[in-house]
């Protein structure tokens, strides 16, 4: 008699993902090399452009009236990504995805514009990433570095890709800032099962079906907001770029990024031995029945 229950759709796409992880990785590099030999200077303005701007929002910020007006449309997908990171990864998942988006925004604030700054920024945090993934054991340790590789593919992307629905910088930074504190989010919960005693790849499989509704609507209703908010004219050319952009980010997120993540040394922070929750139990127990 067949005990186990049978894997559903999404948890289908996320295995496939994990079997051509290394396809993703070739791909990955090779992209990023190229988009790094061919369009640094696009690529860096990004960055740039996003923490210039966040600068000179902030020196005219006078009151939350205001800074709501200037922004609505994003407050509400952060918002919203904060209360599904809660609803579907429970504490954990929502502090880690709240604190990683404070970061990103203040590490964002503190480059300032500085383009001498951006490589130091950077490589400081791939460098420190590297060590983490090397000797910390901690869940999140394991994601940073695969994330900062992957990062570059998307920051590529998106200076390539030809956008009529916003600046260029925004669409980076609210894209970016999605990715990370998914990625942190899914991190902190992939450490929970392990702690458990779930194998690696079964815990990054549970936590990336968690983190699929948070990412997939949040990047959903942000570009639908630089549909709304930042074009000039909003038409079906416009709104058919942003789907192609979305469905890029996703295949981004749990293909490159998720697969790149399952090669960090997960089983090193996995309990020994597993613990059987009651509920699953009683679904066994029924099913022999």
């Amino acid at each position: 008699m067949e005990l186990r229950e049978k894997p559903g759709k999404v948890q289908k796409l996320l295995e496939l993902s994990l079997r051509f992880r290394l396809i993703f990785v070739l791909l990955m590099v090779g992209f990023s090399v190229a988009f790094l030999a061919t369009g640094w200077q696009q690529m860096a303005s990004l960055p740039l452009g996003a923490s210039e701007a966040l600068g000179m929002w902030i020196a005219k910020f006078t009151n939350l009236a205001s800074a709501w007006n200037s922004a609505q449309y994003f407050f509400v997908a952060g918002l919203s990504l904060i209360v599904l990171y809660f609803v579907f990864g429970g504490v954990r998942g929502g502090f880690g995805g709240l604190l990683a988006l404070a970061a990103f925004v203040g590490a964002l604030f503190a480059l300032g514009g500085d383009e001498d700054m951006l490589v130091i920024f950077f490589a400081v945090f791939a460098g420190v990433a590297l060590l983490l993934v090397l000797l910390a054991k901690w869940s999140v340790a394991c994601a940073l570095f695969p994330f900062a590789l992957s990062w570059l593919l998307l920051t590529g992307f998106v200076s390539w890709f030809p956008l009529m629905i916003g600046k260029a910088w925004l669409m980076w930074a609210v894209l970016s800032a999605i990715a990370f504190s998914g990625v942190v989010a899914c991190a902190l919960l992939a450490g929970k099962e392990l702690g458990e005693g779930t194998p690696s790849a079964g815990a990054l499989v549970k936590a990336g079906k968690k983190m699929l509704a948070p990412v997939m609507i949040a990047s959903l209703l942000a570009l639908s907001a630089l549909v709304i908010d930042m074009s000039v004219v909003v038409d079906w050319r416009r709104i058919g770029i942003a789907a192609i952009l979305w469905i890029a980010f996703n295949v981004w997120f749990f293909g490159f990024t998720f697969g790149t993540m399952s090669f960090a040394p997960w089983e090193r922070i996995r309990s020994g031995s597993r613990r059987v929750k009651m509920n699953d139990k009683k679904k066994k127990s029924s099913k022999k029945k």
